[in-house]
């Protein structure tokens, strides 16, 4: 019954004390505005991250390739699709770039892949035999050309192959992903032509991708549609992207927990502000006869309510915020700034629950126990402190 009317009492204080309640509602809107731009930061994480990783399987590698080049017939496979590739440097009239191309049909764009990306057609007049080519806008600003312009290429040979091999090439149509990496480095070309130019014919193989029951078993689909054949999954070819995923997101959370013990020394601060005002209080009871379990048990809650209320109280805003997190970055690359043009930002929101269960488990649990070293002050009060402060 006193622990209820105590903690009662510490969460809504009295009239005379408005100090108290301003210092608690000030303390449930910092520890909100720790949580905000924590949660905003997953949210942009898990969202650029997998829509960098669309971007990849959907149009560079696919969820699967298969160099035996036989049909395949399975229910998890969305679209096969036959397709060359290689590498070589484009050319313009003052700059390079190093460049991945690859040869595809007419069919290979459909509705999943034209969703990932934005393509400009235009009415370039045909040159020749000159190959038509499809570059990003990107690459073709860094290469200070022009649709319906030539660009020259040198084209690598891969394997035991020697020597280079040159080609000239017209620039038909533009795409737009929005990922700057991809965009900077891959280029488009019709499958014939590309037989006929890239060395060897370049590397062929099927493209496979693959619905989301496949999706998370590649390696058990690859070994069964294989047929003891070659084949390779997108995060062998994209290792290095893979690896940097994963350790990124582990060292961000890891700076999300020191974030939060920072958070959980400022509620530590909060209860012991509470134990300051209420020193002579807490004397008072315990000269009254009042339990030290039930007076470290009320302060510990009040705190706990303020600290948990402040945690939904964020989660709520950076949730709101998140949803439109996307377009705000968009508008602020639009207005000039520069370093936001190496990220994707044109983005499905990815809610990763797990991870924000994480953040919000390890929040209380720290704030849990700062506090309760900070009560242990309670102890040293003496019921004495009530004589000697009158």
């Amino acid at each position: 019954m006193f622990s209820s009317w105590l903690f009662s009492h510490l969460l809504f204080p009295s009239k005379e004390l408005i100090y108290q309640r301003r210092r608690l509602l000030r303390s449930a809107l910092l520890i909100a505005l720790v949580m905000i731009p924590l949660v905003l930061a997953l949210i942009f994480m898990d969202g650029m991250m997998q829509g960098i990783t669309d971007k990849y399987i959907l149009l560079q590698d696919g969820h699967l390739q298969f160099y035996n080049l036989d049909e395949l017939d399975d229910p998890l496979v969305q679209s096969s699709d036959l397709v060359t590739s290689g590498y070589g440097i484009i050319y313009s009239r003052d700059k390079s770039a190093e460049v991945k191309l690859k040869g595809v049909k007419e069919d290979y764009f459909n509705s999943q892949r034209c969703a990932e990306l934005k393509i400009k057609e235009f009415k370039a007049e045909s040159t020749g035999s000159v190959a038509q080519i499809m570059v990003s806008e990107t690459l073709l600003k860094e290469l200070n050309v022009e649709v319906g312009e030539r660009v020259a290429f040198i084209l690598i040979p891969e394997g035991e192959q020697k020597g280079v091999r040159p080609m000239l090439a017209q620039v038909a149509t533009t795409y737009n992903t929005g990922y700057y990496e991809l965009d900077s480095s891959l280029i488009f070309l019709n499958y014939e032509v590309a037989k006929r130019y890239l060395p060897n014919g370049g590397r062929s193989y099927l493209e496979v991708l693959v619905d989301n029951r496949g999706s998370g078993h590649l390696d058990e689909l690859g070994e069964r549609l294989a047929k003891g054949g070659s084949w390779a999954s997108w995060d062998q070819f994209n290792r290095t992207v893979y690896q940097n995923f994963v350790t990124s997101r582990q060292v961000i959370l890891l700076v999300f927990i020191l974030i939060l013990v920072v958070a959980g020394v400022y509620v530590a601060s909060v209860s012991n502000e509470l134990i300051q005002d209420s020193f002579q209080a807490i004397a008072l009871f315990k000269a009254l006869g009042a339990q030290q379990k039930s007076i470290r048990r009320s302060y510990f809650w009040a705190v706990m309510v303020v600290t948990i209320l402040g945690i939904a109280l964020g989660l709520v805003v950076a949730l709101v915020l998140g949803h439109y997190l996307s377009p705000i970055l968009v508008w602020l690359s639009k207005q000039g700034f520069e370093g936001l043009r190496y990220y994707l930002l044109d983005f499905k929101v990815v809610v990763a629950y797990t991870d924000l269960l994480f953040i919000v488990g390890s929040m209380v649990i720290i704030a849990s126990v700062t506090v309760m070293f900070t009560l242990k002050r309670i102890k040293e009060i003496s019921p004495l402190e009530v004589l000697q402060q009158d």
